[in-house]
């Protein structure tokens, strides 16, 4: 049994690799080649717990992960998580990973993934809301694998500092907001952050915040915009998302095209722009990428 740490999930996953594990990962979900029961959502002290199985034919996987919205104070990522990692032949546990880290980095690739197919590998100006380990590894993983001329980060606080760290610049929203042309949301904010009016009229914005029926992180007017939605699954977002639920039941989404990622991706699908990728995050992810992780440390250690 293998224990993959922060350290190794990093070193393992590179940008490359972990954007290739979560477009595999989207592929299969597609094609039904990976079996995800509907995630067990729980609440508890007022904070949003969930435990998300999978299972493919040679990987079966199980996370539970957390959001504590009051870990910032205590100097601790608000989100928390284990993945544990099984062989489905033998029924072994063969390796436990950290869950955090892991959800960051398949997260944030998924944002790089949908960017890659719906505006391309180089952008000039790259705005990301937020300042938390979401927004540290979207940077991180969109330097390593897109063309980026310019990042601007906005956040409530901290971004000061998260700009020093991946060499961008420190603005305030409407600034964020007015100049980019690709934007990621990784917020924990209930209320919209990415504000239509001040949008260009040529953008990409992906969405991983605001999991939950009564939060938003993406306003009407961006979505009246937007030509076409993205999702990562149409079955999780219909049930958690209120990026999608309110706008949906609005109907405001009724002249958009609506796509999973994977269809996308299986049919090669042009994506028409000013477009919107929703992401709440599905365990076929975890699952892909911790297998890749776990086979390239096998590689390592040969």
């Amino acid at each position: 049994m293998r224990f993959l740490d922060a350290k190794n999930l990093e070193e393992y996953l590179t940008p490359k690799e972990a954007v290739k594990a979560v477009k595999e990962a989207f592929l299969m979900y597609y094609k039904g080649e990976i079996s995800q029961p509907q995630r067990q959502v729980l609440t508890i002290k007022g904070n949003w717990w969930g435990i998300m199985p999978s299972f493919t034919a040679f990987s079966v996987a199980v996370k539970i992960v957390n959001v504590i919205n009051d870990n910032p104070k205590r100097g601790l990522p608000s989100v928390q998580g284990v993945v544990a990692l099984f062989s489905p032949d033998t029924g072994e546990l063969i390796s436990i990973m950290d869950g955090t880290v892991l959800t960051a980095i398949r997260t944030a690739s998924a944002s790089v993934l949908s960017t890659e197919i719906a505006y391309g590998n180089k952008i000039n100006t790259l705005g990301i809301i937020g300042a938390g380990m979401e927004a540290y590894y979207h940077a991180k993983i969109a330097q390593g694998y897109l063309s980026v001329s310019r990042i601007l980060v906005s956040a409530r606080k901290s971004h000061i500092e998260l700009a020093k760290k991946i060499n961008a610049d420190a603005v305030d929203l409407e600034k964020l907001l007015k100049e980019s042309d690709v934007v990621y949301a990784t917020t924990s904010s209930k209320t919209p952050v990415v504000i239509g009016n001040l949008m260009k009229n040529d953008f990409h914005v992906s969405s991983i915040g605001a999991h939950t029926p009564d939060s938003r992180e993406i306003d009407d007017e961006t979505i009246r915009k937007s030509k076409t939605f993205i999702v990562d699954s149409l079955e999780a977002v219909s049930k958690e998302a209120g990026d999608y639920i309110q706008p949906k039941s609005s109907g405001l989404l009724d002249d958009k095209k609506v796509l999973e990622i994977g269809k996308i991706l299986a049919e090669g699908i042009k994506v028409e722009r000013p477009s919107i990728f929703k992401t709440v995050g599905i365990s076929a992810q975890d699952n892909i990428t911790a297998y890749y992780a776990y086979k390239l440390s096998q590689t390592s250690s040969r």
